[in-house]
């Protein structure tokens, strides 16, 4: 994380001075600073939504009209615009993204129940929140860079959120990964190469609309169209050198140039944050589409059997990979 130390007055006057300070040895520092919190555009999921044109939209929306850079690169990459009604009842202009290719910045994924008895995270924050009335609901956010917007040179990442029944939907999504490094790994064996145990973010995840299924209880349930990881089975050569990643984003994500890099901030930002859901102070801000009914909650997925990293993934990754 970088700071903008500004140098004041009095230490201006006392170097005019020459003044030195006493040579002392510290046994501890430096000094910690707040965890900032992450301003990241926000990539939400719109399970069904009426558009201004009376269709129904299912797919990533990001909001138009906040930040220039993100609606240039938007627009650069080819998506269109479509203006949904929120649960406020407002008309909001967002950029359609049906199917994201994301680069997630995280060492891995956790289980719903391994996150429920455990305050550390690999890069994803995840955490209950009681609402009024005492109901609770599960909240989930992440990091990562859309491939389509990387491609037309926009390098920030972006912070996917969810909430309720979602959250088990894309930690569902973000397990399948393990099944593409796993046949990385496995191409490499059968033409007679290492094992090159990348990280998690090695290649793109495709995260695109499911088929609807129905959510709720109590006489409340609707049909909706959840997230999935749209991961081809069995899992092709082409669908891996589509996705992998290019050496100059690695970098984007690993090399901090001096300070520490965005996977460790994000890191340490996804254990901060997952400690704010609890006590209801996630800062994470933006119109909420409140499509889920109300009584509808996030059921824990099976646990999924994680693969074991080896390595810390801090390497230079090949693009000639298989």
């Amino acid at each position: 994380m970088c700071y903008n130390i500004e140098i004041p007055l009095w230490v201006e006057l006392l170097h005019e001075r020459d003044e030195t300070l006493e040579d002392v040895t510290f046994t501890r520092g430096p000094a910690r600073r707040p965890t900032p919190r992450v301003a990241d555009p926000l990539l939400q999921w719109a399970t069904g939504l009426q558009t201004k044109e009376r269709r129904i939209y299912a797919g990533w929306l990001a909001e138009a009209g906040k930040i220039d850079a993100l609606d240039e690169a938007m627009a650069a990459a080819g998506f269109n615009q479509i203006t949904i009604k929120h649960g406020s009842g407002n008309m909001v202009t967002h950029w359609a993204v049906e199917t994201a290719n994301v680069f997630v910045v995280a060492e891995g994924v956790q289980s719903m129940g391994e996150m429920k008895h455990t305050e550390e995270r690999y890069g994803i924050a995840f955490g209950w929140r009681t609402l009024e009335g005492g109901r609770q609901q599960s909240v989930l956010r992440f990091r990562g860079f859309l491939r389509e917007l990387l491609q037309v040179g926009f390098y920030e990442p972006l912070l996917v959120t969810a909430k309720s029944t979602l959250t088990g939907d894309l930690i569902t999504a973000l397990t399948r990964q393990y099944e593409v490094l796993d046949a990385v790994d496995a191409f490499r064996k059968l033409d007679k190469k290492p094992p090159l145990q990348a990280p998690f973010y090695a290649c793109s995840i495709p995260f695109g609309p499911g088929q609807e299924v129905a959510r709720g209880s109590g006489g409340q349930t609707k049909e909706i169209t959840p997230p999935i990881a749209l991961i081809p089975s069995p899992i092709t050569k082409d669908y891996i050198r589509a996705n992998w990643i290019k050496r100059e984003w690695v970098a984007l994500i690993e090399d901090g140039r001096g300070s520490p890099s965005l996977i460790d901030q994000t890191i340490a930002w996804s254990v901060t944050t997952s400690k704010f859901i609890g006590i209801g102070e996630d800062q994470a801000s933006g119109p909420s589409f409140d499509e889920d009914p109300a009584q509808v909650r996030a059921v824990p997925p099976p646990t999924p059997a994680i693969r074991s990293l080896n390595s810390n993934g801090r390497r230079q990754l090949e693009e000639n990979l298989l």
